[in-house]
């Protein structure tokens, strides 16, 4: 996850000593039983019968507008024993850095990654019979969502096993308390993003009215570059034929499969051209009209689908989308239609938390139908390796296994929330091949990502298991062999996700060793179904590693190019470049591997930067034009427009970490501009407007335009979702959909309003285009989504919130999609009633809202109370 707070240092922490006791209810000795002695006994107490929460206190002092972040835990004995001090520990999950500190009888520490510790203090007094203990203390950054707080923490002792803390055993971290006042709902004192309530988003939608069907519903998702309507209509049946040539054969086997699932007895017969009738026929014309351009065109007895292998692809696709939408009966119509750039992305991290191989098909279907080219898997980071490397088996049998082990000899710490218990996730070779050939019938590519020399834990440790392991059987030579850590360096340094020993030396032979032999099992496993093209070697926030390492010592003494550390980044991408070259592959990388400062390093050989860092008051937003003048192709995945894991609406219930934007609405996706890049600059994060007085005075750094003809460099884009905040697979769909339909919209479609220069103007005539989109997700998209039902449920996307308010005592209400159902209910949820008008509300002291998709899945409930 690309995390970078407002402030680039961690901002040092004061601790807070604070003593305080809420005794609930009055300690009466005598009804005190003792615990047994066992300390297993004590153990299994706590985690029944400690009540656990979390609040978050201020991210910032209101009177003196400081940033002061403070958070209290407290715990509440709710059993019928005192729980006694001891050697104990609770391991909990937050995602925020703390300064170690005492506080209130207890230790509290910071550990690994999101890892923290709290322990009782010798001789401090135990937690009697309904005593509440509060415990206060500062963390780095704010918190203005449940999702910072992870759920499973557990306790333990030296020779106990650990069990999960019953309060904390929630996907949703239920055990955090209401975000209420201004200082806990905003970032800090310059926050002025509206906190989302019935009220704004009433406002906020109230522009965005239902539109008739037929405004759109000739218009496939994404919209395609021409479509011209013509009067009429094809109905196909049974009476039609699909018309295939030997060439073109798995094409029409695969549309007449297609058409089964959408028509069944009414789909058209396959039939040879040498025996096609002269109507009532769909061809598939094999003809190179331009790189996945086809055309499209429906008459009464006629449809002829046009294009090369790509082309005809997607001439399917829209194809089934008219008749998802309207059935057998399909409009008359003639499309022409090619993407504005070819490459068109998606960005899965399965490293942080593990997806099912099935969640990541269902995301291929979703893709497919929007005419998205390329899945980029995430594969490994600080966290987890998810992928079997059959030379490298420790990759897995060590690197994607969690359970309670400090040593972390047997396996990495259950880090993220996933709790004490051993579990290994990743995919076999035999997932991952089910997984390429399901992308390639589809016309995706994957791209698999292998993070370093930064985000590389995981590996590291998994190679220090296999190191001690070949050591042990005396086998020197092959246990260094794949080494990536220099035992002897003592640099001392912390990443932005609170790791310690997270990036590969880069100055040890063997870390080239393994990313030969790495990248050469990958080829393998995708030679056969989809060879490989393209490695992603990740190259993102290194953080201040390899200084006293030996190693790196006597390479930089040796290498006349190399004078200090800070170099050492690049030289290790000419050396994997150089790796991957000989294994004619393109390299691809996040754009910080080759932008350094505004510093562009140039790296001769086939090269993709990926640039996410676009913060504007951060001076990162001219990354991507300075790489493209500089002569790398760009992949845009702007985090404040593209990074799906941000939250949906500033909101503390909605799932993300705001470190980018405090949220990102499918409006949003919508609205980003890939051929000007300055067009999206709109605010800071703050909220703020940015002006132009702040564009010509530095603000926003170095801005450089594109040289002529740049432009072609810029590949396309990318929408991203790192995972550590998305611990299910539902989850993960909740904070896909419907925003990749967005993504994959301005990934294909270059719309009019994106090349007007007058702001006003292009604000306005891009408000216009998205009410039509809209109305296009309320009313058609969702629903498609709602009749999915392959390998699994319908896709469970998120359900847009309800906007109302109370006017003239009727109660009025609207949502982001128009043509998504509201209900509405007066008696606190018991019974729900459809809204489609103004409901009179007389002698009701509130009102809950919700939406309601097809298929009976239900938006989170939002209460007007009316006074």
């Amino acid at each position: 996850m690309k995390i970078k707070p407002l402030l680039f240092s961690i901002l040092s922490v004061l601790s807070i000593n604070s003593y305080a006791i809420n005794k609930t209810q009055p300690i009466n000795e005598s009804f005190n039983i003792p615990l047994p002695e066992s300390s297993q006994s004590i153990i299994n107490y706590i985690a029944h019968n400690l009540s656990i929460s979390f609040s978050v206190r201020k991210n910032f002092d209101i009177k003196t507008n400081n940033k002061e972040k403070v958070v209290d835990i407290t715990l509440k004995n709710i059993g019928d024993s005192t729980i006694p001090i001891s050697d104990w520990s609770i391991y909990f999950g937050l995602r925020r850095d703390i300064k170690n500190n005492i506080t209130n009888g207890f230790s509290i520490e910071q550990q690994l990654g999101d890892i923290k510790t709290l322990t009782p203090i010798p001789n401090s007094s135990p937690i009697h019979i309904g005593e509440s203990r509060v415990i206060t203390f500062n963390v780095n950054y704010f918190i203005v969502s449940d999702s910072a707080v992870l759920p499973n923490w557990y306790v333990t002792s030296k020779d106990t096993h650990p069990v999960v803390i019953d309060s904390t055993k929630f996907d949703d971290p239920v055990f955090v308390k209401a975000f209420k006042s201004s200082n806990q709902l905003k970032r800090s004192s310059q926050d002025i993003v509206p906190i989302a309530t019935p009220y704004s988003r009433f406002e906020q939608y109230k522009t965005t009215t239902k539109q008739q069907l037929n405004n759109f519903a000739i218009t496939p998702t994404p919209t395609p570059k021409l479509i011209t309507p013509i009067q009429g209509q094809a109905t196909i049946d049974n009476s039609w034929s699909i018309v295939y040539t030997e060439k073109n054969k798995p094409k029409a086997l695969a549309l007449h499969k297609a058409l089964l699932h959408e028509l069944k007895n009414n789909t058209p017969k396959l039939t040879a051209a040498s025996t096609a009738p002269d109507t009532k026929i769909i061809r598939l014309i094999d003809h190179d009209i331009g790189n996945e351009a086809y055309s499209l065109n429906i008459s009464k007895n006629h449809i002829d689908l046009l294009g090369n292998d790509a082309g005809l692809f997607y001439a399917q696709i829209s194809l089934l989308s008219l008749i998802q939408q309207h059935g057998s009966d399909i409009p008359n119509v003639i499309i022409n239609d090619e993407p504005r750039k070819p490459y068109r992305g998606f960005l899965l991290d399965v490293a942080r938390n593990f997806y099912k191989k099935e969640t990541i098909l269902r995301l291929l279907d979703q893709m497919t139908a929007y005419k998205m080219n390329t899945l980029h898997l995430h594969l490994s980071d600080d966290e987890s390796w998810r992928l079997e490397i059959p030379s490298i088996p420790e990759l897995t049998e060590f690197g994607a296994t969690q359970c309670h082990d400090e040593s972390e000899t047997a396996c990495l710490m259950p880090v993220l929330g996933a709790g004490p218990n051993k579990k290994t996730q990743y995919y076999s070779v035999e997932d991952y091949k089910n997984i390429l050939k399901y992308a390639n019938d589809r016309n995706i590519t994957v791209i698999p990502e292998f993070d370093m020399p930064g985000h590389a834990r995981a590996a590291i440790l998994a190679m220090e298991s296999r190191y001690r392991k070949l050591k042990s059987q005396g086998k020197i030579k092959e246990a260094e062999q794949f080494r990536l850590f220099d035992q002897l360096d003592t640099t001392q340094y912390k990443s932005v996700q609170l790791y310690s020993n997270n990036a590969i030396n880069v100055c040890m032979d063997s870390s080239y060793n393994f990313v030969d032999n790495l990248i050469t099992q990958i080829q393998k496993i995708h030679s056969t179904i989809q060879p490989l093209k393209v490695i992603h070697l990740g190259g993102d926030e290194i953080a201040g590693a390899w200084i006293n390492s030996p190693a790196c010592k006597k390479l930089i003494a040796s290498n006349k190019n190399i004078n200090s550390t800070e170099q050492l980044g690049e030289y290790f991408f000419n050396k994997v470049n150089k790796i991957s070259s000989q294994h004619k592959l393109e390299l691809h990388a996040y754009g910080d591997a080759f932008d350094h400062k505004n510093h562009t390093i140039r790296i001769k050989g086939n090269l993709v930067a990926q640039v996410w860092n676009s913060i504007w008051e951060w001076q990162s937003g001219g990354r991507a034009n300075r790489l493209v003048n500089a002569g790398y192709d760009v992949i845009l995945s702007n985090a404040p427009y593209l990074y799906l894991d941000q939250p949906q609406e500033a909101s503390p219930q909605e799932r993300g970490n705001p470190w980018a934007t405090r949220f990102i609405n499918t409006e949003k996706v919508f609205s980003f501009t890939p051929a000007d890049i300055y067009k999206n600059i709109d605010m800071f994060q703050s909220g703020k407007k940015i002006t132009d007085y702040d564009i010509s005075n530095g603000v926003l750094g170095s801005l450089p335009t594109l040289k002529p003809s740049a432009e072609k460099h810029i590949l396309g884009i990318e929408a991203a979702v790192f995972g550590e905040t998305i611990r299910t697979d539902d989850q993960l769909e909740y904070m896909i959909y419907p925003r990749l339909i967005a993504v994959a919209e301005r990934a294909w479609h270059k719309a009019s309003w994106e090349n007007i220069d007058n702001s006003a103007k292009r604000n306005k005539a891009k408000h216009l285009a998205w009410e039509e989109f809209a109305n296009r997700l309320g009313q058609k998209e969702l629903k498609q989504m709602d009749n999915y039902h392959i390998h699994g449920e319908s896709i469970q996307y998120r359900l847009p919130m309800v906007g109302a308010k109370i006017l003239n005592n009727k109660l009025v209400a609207n949502t982001e999609y128009p043509g998504v159902g509201i209900q509405y209910s007066t008696d606190n949820g018991r019974n729900w009633l459809t809204y489609s008008n103004p409901v009179m509300i007389t002698t009701q002291k509130s009102v809950q809202l919700r939406t309601a998709s097809h298929q009976d899945r239900y938006g989170h409930i939002s209460t007007i109370n009316i006074h």
